[in-house]
């Protein structure tokens, strides 16, 4: 492992004592995914310890020998950008050391603290900032408080209201919200100063989960000679930018006109910053002034989970979503990215073709959805009656040919003609928390599928 470290151009700098302490505490996280592992009935592997950094998972079916990382070809060519907050560290930087981010030679993790975890060196992203900026502005006071106190210093009110904070219009509303946005001018300057020569150099998210094994091949077939930067496309007003959490490419000579641009006015962009909530929309801004334009690829990458998308999706040029090969998924659980590791894995043993977003739909998505599931929401979006009880709802969409799912909030009965697994909704018996039941019209399910399906000429990529 300090092998590795080194290779990536890391040093430990914490006091031995303290980095052996963050190595008990990460391996027992890392022992504990795999109990979490071994107690699901479709996983056989071997108990995961902090060796798994350098032995990625191998799911359920592993034969002796096999090597998981034997199927990527393109390795080499890639740099992945982890870029996380401390307060999630132990919950999202598991799945992906236990699956396929050891594979690359060529990777780094930054976060708002550097530490040790698991016997991996996380680095600070925000540490080059303007020292003016770091030590005064209201945007870093929760940096200054792990600086001085680390993560132990917060309470536990504190850790509770930030972890239930809400989505608004401009992110979620916590301190940890409010540094994002400063890391990926900066991550991008650090990983390119790491390695200058790889050819693609790809942002993720501890909760993004990528098809390596689709998205390597596809990269395979781009020009990274090209100045690219690539993305899944999302507008604030009329300004389009690649958003973060779907994965952002951008190949080598366009992150050096990124770094280079940003470099010509740190100050001016950092006024931007501090006016903007969105890092990957400030990303875009520096792009743009280096005269590079965003390449969209919805539906490649994507940036909702399987779970919560509206599968019936069609672009304004076309482009049905259930049709085209899948590459990314966001704000995916630790158990999701175990489970779409096998399933990836699984996949390619049985298949010679890529799987579209249809297929993990179908293998993935629909056995869960139930004739009803209670404590659930599945995204009816429609209201039909506002003093219906279940019985009712279901009544009155069985009664509507087109009518495929409904759900009851409260006595508010909602229904949609697509469908939706959803999410779970447990009653938390606050004055304003409703009770959600939600069901589907299984025959109308299998037949949305069937009609989905055959709505596909084949199948393809979104090429830049």
């Amino acid at each position: 492992m300090r092998q590795n470290i080194r290779r990536m151009g890391l040093k430990p700098t914490l006091p031995r004592n303290r980095r052996q302490l963050l190595n008990y505490v990460g391996a027992l996280i890392l022992l504990i995914g795999g109990y979490h592992l071994l107690s699901g009935s479709h996983h056989a592997s071997s108990l995961i310890s902090s060796n798994s950094l350098t032995q990625p998972y191998f799911g359920g079916e592993k034969k002796p020998h096999e090597d998981p990382c034997a199927s990527l070809k393109g390795l080499e060519d890639v740099f992945v950008i982890v870029r996380t907050g401390s307060n999630e560290v132990s919950e999202k930087i598991p799945p992906l050391l236990n699956t396929t981010l050891p594979c690359f030679r060529h990777y780094g993790i930054w976060s708002d603290m550097e530490e040790e975890f698991a016997g991996l060196h996380i680095a600070d992203a925000l540490d080059e900032i303007d020292p003016d900026l770091l030590e005064k502005h209201s945007d870093f006071a929760y940096y200054r408080h792990l600086r001085e106190k680390g993560k132990g210093g917060l309470s536990e009110d504190e850790l509770a209201a930030w972890a239930d904070a809400p989505n608004t219009a401009f992110g979620r509303d916590t301190p940890a919200w409010k540094l994002d946005k400063w890391k990926f001018l900066e991550v991008a300057s650090k990983a390119y100063r790491q390695h200058s020569t790889s050819k693609w150099y790809i942002f993720l998210e501890g909760d993004t989960y990528i098809f390596w094994t689709s998205l390597l091949p596809w990269l395979s077939g781009i020009d990274a000679s090209r100045d690219l930067y690539v993305g899944r496309q999302m507008n604030i007003g009329s300004d389009v930018f690649a958003y973060g959490g779907a994965g952002i490419i951008i190949s080598n000579t366009a992150m050096e006109r990124l770094i280079q641009q940003h470099d010509s006015d740190v100050k001016g962009y950092n006024e931007l910053t501090l006016n903007q909530w969105a890092g990957d929309f400030i990303m875009s801004k520096v792009m743009s002034d280096a005269g590079i334009d965003l390449s969209p690829v919805w539906p490649t990458l994507e940036g909702e989970m399987p779970s919560m998308m509206d599968m019936k999706t069609i672009s304004t040029n076309g482009r049905h979503l259930w049709c085209y090969n899948a590459a990314t998924y966001h704000h995916m659980t630790a158990d999701d990215i175990y489970t779409y590791y096998d399933f990836e894995r699984k996949w390619n043993l049985e298949n010679s073709k890529f799987p579209r977003h249809g297929d993990i739909f179908r293998e993935l998505v629909y056995p869960r959805i139930k004739s009803q599931i209670s404590n659930w929401d599945n995204l009816s979006s429609d209201v039909a009656n506002e003093k219906f009880s279940f019985g009712q709802c279901r009544d009155w969409c069985e009664k509507h040919d087109d009518c495929i799912q409904f759900s009851l909030t409260g006595s508010t009965c909602k229904t949609m003609n697509s469908v939706k697994l959803g999410k779970e909704h447990p009653l938390t018996h606050q004055s304003d928390d409703v009770r959600i039941d939600s069901g589907w019209i299984m025959s109308r399910v299998q037949s949305w599928i069937e009609e989905m399906e055959s709505s596909c000429s084949g199948q393809d990529w979104i090429t830049p």
